[in-house]
């Protein structure tokens, strides 16, 4: 993804808005906490917004909970807390991975099992 990213008002309790005219690969107009971006993306329009507005409810999270922190620092821990909810659904993904594993292997020894009886 690509973007230009254009300052508005003072970047506060800001909806996350997107133009409606985006789609496919063009240009998307996204706003995350008072900051608007224009996005070229592969992805679906849809996606991207989804993405920003995602993005916007974490970082509006954080401001209810730390009013008067400056919004860069916000986006900051915004960033960092989508970046653990990524990890640790790559550790759960991996578990169960490991888990679908061991289990096909322990389905796979019963039918051998009663294959051979």
């Amino acid at each position: 993804m690509s973007s230009q990213s254009t300052k508005t008002g003072s970047g506060r309790r800001a909806p996350t808005s997107v133009s409606d005219t985006a789609s496919g690969s063009g240009p998307i107009q996204i706003e995350i906490r008072g900051q608007k971006m224009t996005i070229r993306s592969d992805r679906d329009a849809t996606f991207v917004r989804n993405l920003a507005r995602y993005i916007d409810h974490k970082a509006e999270e954080l401001q209810t909970a730390a009013p008067s922190a400056p919004i860069d620092k916000l986006m900051m821990l915004a960033s960092m807390n989508v970046a653990e909810e990524l990890f640790e659904a790559r550790e759960e993904l991996h578990r169960m991975r490991v888990q679908l594993k061991e289990t096909t292997e322990t389905l796979v020894d019963l039918i051998t099992q009663v294959e051979e009886a």
